[in-house]
């Protein structure tokens, strides 16, 4: 069960079974993150639980440098996206990370990439603290769009289409708490793709609070102004600024 009380079984309440197909056009995560988790889990060979996987923007590039991901994602649908891909080395779990089925102890990384919003922290800080092998690290991925004159103005339409479209930060802190590990590590990496009209707007709905929140009329209108954005500030570049918190 999630955070918001939801099964893993009721798919029609999981969102993102709506949104794969948008959802495997996001920017995936720069190499040099991927490599540091890698090193962080050990190096190849690595056994790595995804929690919150998606589509497998982490956990493809994870195995491909040699790690073994287990994918823990709810949403069956964004299973399926990441099957398809038919990756070696990744093993799909159809689970909520805060009960993820799988074996005690038995992982050297455990890490959430831009899902702990999504997840109870408290419960999935447990779950995590059970999962990871003795000096196992936790670690929490959390992106943000960069302060850009292209994204801040994207970012204030979105807005004033949907008042919610500011979450708040995710609970990094408790949950490393939680799982017992104090405080953690920080590092910073930056990421930056220039987007075309219809990857711009398949990204722009694969978002929570624009594709499922917002009406057809509304998300038409938002679209198109998405992308006449891009056109007055020379292009949709998607640059972020990715945070890694760890802790062994």
């Amino acid at each position: 069960m999630s955070r918001h009380g939801v099964r893993v079984s009721d798919p029609s309440r999981w969102v993102f079974n709506r949104l794969a197909e948008d959802y495997r056009q996001r920017p995936g995560y720069p190499s040099p993150l991927v490599a540091r988790l890698l090193a962080l889990a050990g190096g190849p060979g690595a056994r790595v639980a995804d929690l919150g996987a998606g589509t497998g923007q982490l956990a493809l590039p994870l195995a491909a440098l040699g790690a073994e991901v287990h994918a823990v994602e709810p949403a069956r649908a964004m299973l399926d996206v990441l099957a398809a891909a038919g990756a070696p080395r990744v093993t799909a779990v159809h689970a909520a990370a805060e009960e993820t089925g799988l074996a005690a102890a038995a992982f050297d990384l455990v890490v959430l990439a831009d899902a702990l919003q999504w997840v109870d922290p408290t419960r999935g800080a447990r779950e995590a603290a059970r999962l990871l092998a003795p000096a196992g690290v936790l670690a929490v991925v959390t992106p943000r769009l960069a302060d850009t004159p292209f994204l801040a103005a994207l970012t204030e339409r979105i807005a004033a289409a949907n008042f919610k479209a500011r979450p708040a930060a995710p609970p990094v802190g408790l949950l490393f708490s939680v799982a017992g590990l104090g405080a953690p590590e920080t590092e910073g990496f930056d990421d930056e793709e220039e987007l075309g009209p219809e990857r711009l707007d398949a990204v722009l709905r694969s978002l929570s609070y624009v594709g499922p929140a917002l009406g057809e009329g509304a998300l038409a209108a938002l679209l198109a102004d998405a992308r006449a954005l891009a056109s007055v500030h020379g292009g949709a570049v998607w640059r972020r600024e990715l945070t890694l918190a760890w802790a062994r």
